[in-house]
């Protein structure tokens, strides 16, 4: 039984310079703010190697902590013996199959800090292995199950000495010393001021003591994983020395566990991603592409010999960019994840280049807008289990068969109850046929709990962001929340949008924006000759790169009535030098750098077009995002205010350019957002 929470929100009303608006009430029957703390989603699911036991991450929303929750659960594969193997808040991750089953590997905070941890299955007894004062991650059992190899951030001391400055007197109290930064990444967003240091890789007994570095140098090493010899490891780094102002360059090398001896396996230019030793131990596979340096390239799946020799690409009948690769155990395969139409998909490559789908439907356990996304994990005999999910279903618990077809099946229900309690908007597909080109644009539309197609509703045009991204038929809190305002809310993949093939996708590379917003034009045109919209109360919102086409877009035309700019780039120049990742966006997204042709940055500009705007519109950015930083929400609001607009700047606290990673901040976001379209309906 579900219990419904009703409160008021602390931004029920919501005050502004001159103006005051009352947040709209649902039915009580509707998917509602406080629901989001009763739902639960599997993610990460990972089987064992006879492909009998399934361990799978269960993801929550604890409403006193206002964070995720992640507890482990096992099941078998014929979905008997369901059971948890965790509970609690502190937080599990990383889990491991040992080869022969027996035990699993995952990562905790139950011991305060992120430790390395160990389960025996037959007994439930479960032992930590660390005592690290950095996180680790991406644990691999050696194949004799004897050792782990796992990576971790190792800090470095600064070298950096400018000034001789006294010390404060004996109880003085000064202000903190200045920090003094000399790298061309100093922040990253989601984790603040870059600490100086360096992804190294390690290796521990399975039995614990003391953890061996295993790589050095002032380089990040990555993608480490077991030949199957057990004496040997591949991994991903770029020993150049440039890494920071020339990335996409990593090669493979192999290392020797015991000598430390280190071959380099590749050497024409990167990226070389996620290498993997087949089960003979003959062949490597791994992903890539051979960089143009634009914003959009198609990753690829390559094979070479095991010495780097005989390089060639299977993956080219696959249109879609290839991730999450695995070897089938007979080496004559691989399994590999890609996106088609929205639809997070896995595969099998043959070693020819001939391939087929294995499952469809993947789903992340997110709580915010419908990205396409899931996870899976394959056994030696074929059997896969896999996060699965639809847009009015979050993710459970999927398992199939490959190569006999057995027909997929979803083996948890976690949210059947929940789905009953909560009346949700039902979400249609569309196509539209774009008005410039012979492009068709694939959208959703969610309409609000009982809707009659007889009356009119206002509308929500909905921008994903990335750009090089993909909206899918994924369940999304976030834009169900807005459709349970009474809103008919419309999410497309405009050009530009990935898993449509290269052409689609790489048409907005030093074109950004551009006829990407005839395509959102296009697809609100179709909604509305449906004949339930009001055509007076037309909407527009986005984030990220969703924030640059709404702000695009209300310098282009005036048929909103308001809209919400979030996380938005305004300015290509002051971005490209503000962002956390300056060295990248103007070497991948421009021809040039900004002072070396100013033009090229301001044409692609939304601040080129603020003088055209006179829409109502709402500035909503994360006070800690360095990806879209906060500088850039600042000059747009400054250029509307400047210009009498109607405009609000909303700076969400405790929080980066994810805005969904904690409840309550995704709550304050669609609260905002639905509050200011309220205010403009005519």
């Amino acid at each position: 039984m579900i219990i419904k929470r009703y409160f008021l929100l602390t931004f029920a009303v919501i005050l502004f310079t001159g103006f005051s608006f009352t947040h709209a009430q649902v039915d009580d029957s509707y998917f509602d703010y406080m629901d989001i703390f009763d739902l639960q989603m599997v993610a990460n699911p990972e089987i064992s190697p006879d492909g009998n036991t399934i361990v799978y991450q269960r993801h929550q929303f604890d409403v006193m902590t206002d964070r995720r929750i992640v507890n482990l659960w096992t099941i078998g594969f014929n979905g008997q013996d369901h059971r948890p193997l965790t509970s609690g808040k502190s937080g599990y991750g990383n889990v491991a199959w040992s080869p022969s089953g027996d035990r699993i590997a995952y990562t905790s905070s139950e011991e305060g800090s992120n430790q390395i941890f160990v389960r025996w299955m037959d007994s439930g007894v479960s032992a930590s292995l660390t005592n690290l004062t950095e996180s680790p991650g991406n644990l691999k059992w050696s194949p004799d199950g004897s050792m782990l190899l796992f990576s971790k951030f190792v800090p470095a001391q600064s070298s950096q000495k400018i000034a001789q400055l006294p010390s404060p007197p004996e109880g003085a109290e000064w202000e903190q010393p200045a920090q003094v930064i000399d790298d061309v990444v100093y922040r990253r967003d989601g984790g603040g001021y870059v600490e100086k240091g360096y992804n190294h890789i390690f290796v521990i007994s399975a039995e614990g003591g003391s953890p061996r570095q295993l790589t050095s140098g002032d380089y990040n090493y990555g993608s480490a994983s077991w030949a199957p010899d057990g004496e040997h490891i591949l991994f991903t780094t770029d020993r150049t020395g440039n890494a920071e102002l020339d990335p996409n360059n990593e090669q493979i090398y192999e290392m020797n566990v015991e000598t430390g001896e280190m071959t380099q396996i590749t050497d024409k230019r990167g990226p070389h991603n996620n290498p993997k030793i087949s089960p003979d131990g003959k062949l490597i596979a791994y992903t890539g592409f051979k960089d143009e340096f634009v914003g959009y390239q198609l990753t690829d799946l390559y094979i070479m010999n095991r010495d780097g020799s005989d390089i060639r690409k299977i993956s080219d009948n696959v249109e879609q960019d290839i991730s999450s690769i695995n070897w089938a155990s007979d080496s004559r395969s691989v399994f590999f994840g890609y996106t088609e139409e929205g639809d997070s998909k896995v595969g099998n490559i043959k070693l020819n280049g001939d391939y087929s789908t294995v499952v469809e439907s993947l789903s992340g356990a997110t709580i915010g807008r419908p990205y396409s996304g899931g996870s899976y994990s394959v056994a030696s005999n074929g059997r896969i289990t896999y996060s699965v999910g639809s847009s009015t279903k979050p993710a459970e618990l999927g398992v199939a068969h490959f190569p006999n077809r057995m027909a997929p099946q979803t083996l948890t229900s976690l949210n059947e109850q929940f789905l009953k309690a909560n009346k949700m908007g039902e979400v249609e597909e569309f196509w539209v046929d774009s008005s410039v080109d012979d492009f068709k644009v694939q959208g959703w539309i969610i309409t609000p709990p009982d809707f009659d197609p007889d009356k009119k509703y206002p509308m929500i045009l909905e921008i994903h962001g990335g750009p090089y991204s993909s909206y899918g038929p994924q369940f999304t809190p976030e834009l169900q929340l807005m459709a349970s305002r009474g809103y008919v809310i419309v999410y497309t993949n405009p050009r530009g949008s990935t898993s449509y093939g290269k052409e689609f996708a790489s048409y907005i590379n030093l074109n950004y924006p551009s006829e990407d917003y005839n395509d959102l034009m296009d697809a609100t045109d179709y909604v509305i000759d449906q004949g339930y919209i009001d055509e007076d109360n037309l909407f527009i919102t986005g984030g990220s790169g969703g924030g640059v086409l709404t702000a695009w877009s209300i310098g282009m035309t005036d048929r909103f009535a308001a809209a919400v700019v979030a996380k938005p780039v305004i300015n290509w120049y002051s971005f490209a030098l503000t962002a956390d990742g300056a060295a990248f966006y103007s070497k991948y997204w421009f021809s040039k750098r900004p002072w070396e042709d100013p033009e090229q940055y301001l044409e692609r500009s939304p601040i080129s077009l603020v003088g055209n705007v006179t829409t109502p519109t709402m500035l909503l950015t994360g006070e800690q995002d360095y990806r879209t930083p906060m500088s850039e929400t600042e000059q747009y609001y400054a250029a509307l205010k400047i210009q009498d607009i109607d405009a609000v700047m909303v700076r969400i606290q405790g929080s980066g350019h994810g805005i969904a990673g904690k409840p309550s901040n995704l709550i304050r976001k669609v609260g905002y957002i639905i509050g200011w379209f309220d205010s403009y309906k005519k």
